[in-house]
This record gives structure tokens, sequence and C-alpha cells, in this order.
């Protein structure tokens, strides 16, 4: 058998006899389609409109590179203002004038300067409360002792006017004012120790108070040589 021709279409064809050749060597060939893509309607602003910048990788795909925001750089002013302070409270004017060189060395502006004034300004009033805190706090203390004390427990205001007197009897008003301001300065007037001490000298320097009466007596009032009243006078003296 005669070796299998096609045509051009992919039909098989006759040999000069007129018979078909062998259709089993017949292969028809595929017709070859192509699919075009649909355009994209997907815009992309340029690259220079952005500031963006594209750089072709490895695998030959584009890549989109955007860049990096950055900040204006502070400026100090050539003057600053008046820095703020916390109501109740003053800045100094001696630590301003140090720290400005520092401020406009460092370049900062009016609001990062003030900034570290008021981290200044709470750091020193935080440490200057603390203090004081435990010192009112040693003092309630001391308080509360003497007021408990087994001794002078409910007797607080004879003390005091005890230990007044003592300080009156020195005789000089100006140094018994002192001496009560120097004692409530540094909370030693409200030692318990120091109370009962002076308390206990007090009473051997001043004199005891008067000893008051109820009236004068029922007999004392009797006219001499009259006697004593019948009970109906005792119990009616206006009558006659």
């Amino acid at each position: 058998m005669s070796e299998a021709q096609q045509t051009s279409e992919g039909q098989p064809v006759r040999d000069s006899t007129g018979t078909l050749t062998d259709v089993r060597d017949v292969v028809a060939t595929p017709t070859e389609t192509t699919t075009s893509a649909e355009p994209s309607t997907q815009t992309t602003a340029p690259a220079s409109e952005t500031g963006a910048t594209t750089t072709e990788s490895a695998d030959g795909t584009t890549v989109l590179t955007k860049p990096t925001e950055t900040k204006p750089d502070a400026k100090a002013p050539d003057t600053y203002a008046d820095f703020k302070a916390p109501e109740g409270y003053t800045v100094d004017p001696k630590a301003i004038e140090a720290a400005v060189p520092i401020f406009k060395d460092l370049g900062l502006s009016q609001d990062q300067a003030q900034k570290l004034v008021d981290f200044h300004t709470k750091q020193m009033i935080d440490a200057a409360k603390g203090p004081q805190q435990a010192y009112e706090a040693l003092r309630t203390e001391w308080r509360d002792a003497v007021t408990n004390d087994p001794e002078m427990k409910g007797k607080l205001d004879t003390i005091k006017t005890d230990i007044g007197r003592a300080l009156n009897s020195l005789g000089d008003a100006k140094l018994a004012s002192e001496f009560k301001a120097a004692m409530d300065l540094t909370g030693a007037g409200d030692h318990p120790a120091f109370v009962k001490a002076f308390w206990k000298l007090s009473q051997f320097v001043t004199e005891g108070t008067h000893v008051t009466g109820k009236g004068p007596s029922p007999q004392g009032q009797q006219a001499p040589g009259t006697g004593k009243p019948s009970p109906a006078a005792a119990l009616y003296p206006n009558l006659s």
C-alpha cells in the first residue's frame, strides 16, 4: 500500500488509480485558534507623578517603590515665648535662662521645649510633695499617740492650759511666741514625749487655781443673836 498523503486542508487523497490511501495513516491537522486578552481598564498613575520609582526584578517583574515620607526638621525660634506652668505654680526664671541655650542647640521648637518644661515641672512638684506628705503623716501619728496616751488621755485641754501658763510665767512674751512657732515648724510640739515632759515641768513652775465656792452658807447669813430659824421660816423666809 502506498504511503498515505494529505491535502493542505487535512483531507485524504486518492492515488492515480482512484484508490484511497491507507486511512490509518491519515492524521488530521488541528486548526490553531488564538484568544486575545481583553484590554485592561485599570490605569496607574505615572511613577513621576506620585514620586515613586520603578525597578525591574530578576524575574522581569516591575516593582513600584514609594518614597519614604519625611517630616520637616523642627526649627528653634529666635526667641522662645514665655513657658507655661501648672496652675498655682511658677517656672523658675533662672532655670529657663539656663535651659534656653540647650533648647536652641537641640533645635527644639516652642512646643517641643514646652514639653520638656512640663516634664521638669512635674518632677520637681512630685519631689517636693513626697517629703511633705511623709512629714504630715508622722505628725498625725504623734498626735494620735498623745490622744491615746493612758496618762494624758482626756486631759488635752488641761495640758494645753498648763503649758501655756508655764510659757507665760517666763515673763518674756516674744520668747514664748518664738518657742511656739519653732514647735509648730519642726513638729516637735506634737511628739508625745515632748508634750508629757513639758506638761510635768509646767506643774513645777505654775501655781494652782483658786477654789470656787457654791455660794454662802445659810448659817452665815443669819443676824447675830437671832438663833436658828424655825422649819416654817426656813421653808418660807419671805413670810413675816
